[in-house]
């Protein structure tokens, strides 16, 4: 019996250890303006969104990285990767020869808040995501899907998942010196998919 309480507990323990932390914050006027974790602001790891990306395996990196934040966001998590691929496109700004990715997160990012947007909860607050070591949060307060409206929304962002995919390959074929870099970023984009259907 105490083995199994042992069990029990640990596995809560792992489970609750691998949740983003999230902390109810009020704005000035008292109103509720979503999560957070007190200190607020580094987005990533090293501050590399500080000085920009200069590599394309930080992008690769970056879009790996995605779930660490994410994950576990349930009604947050098609915004969540909107912010996610917003914030990457920004800081790829002083990159040379990855135009094609910027846009396509740039597209991808803006059609992942129209979901969001439309299949908005306007009963639920903007909440602020960090990931759980506290390495990661979000640039802006993300909005979250109906609850009722989930599963649409959820479809809708793969779609969009697998079409920023496709052109991301596309870029490959069409550029043969970055050829393997775009292919390598546009599998990294695509394993989000999994993090969307698995929320």
């Amino acid at each position: 019996m105490n083995t199994l309480r042992m069990v029990l507990l640990s596995l809560l323990l792992s489970v609750a250890l691998s949740q983003p932390a999230w902390t109810q914050t009020s704005g000035s006027d008292g109103q509720s303006d979503g999560y957070s974790s007190g200190d607020g602001g580094h987005d990533g790891p090293d501050n590399d969104n500080l000085s920009g990306l200069r590599d394309p395996n930080q992008i690769v990196a970056r879009l790996t990285e995605i779930s660490n934040l994410c994950q576990g966001a349930d009604i947050y998590v098609v915004d969540c990767l909107a912010e996610r691929l917003e914030t990457l496109e920004n800081d790829m700004s002083g990159m040379v020869g990855f135009g094609d990715a910027r846009r396509i997160f740039r597209d991808t990012s803006a059609q992942l808040r129209a979901i969001t947007q439309n299949n908005l909860a306007p009963d639920r607050p903007k909440a602020r995501m960090v990931s759980h070591d506290g390495n990661l949060r979000s640039a802006r307060p993300l909005s979250a899907v109906a609850p009722a409206r989930k599963r649409q929304a959820i479809s809708q962002a793969v779609a969009v998942l697998a079409e920023a995919e496709t052109r991301l390959l596309r870029s490959a074929e069409a550029s043969a010196g970055r050829a393997l870099n775009y292919q390598q970023i546009a599998a990294a984009l695509g394993s989000n998919k999994v993090l969307l259907r698995s929320g």
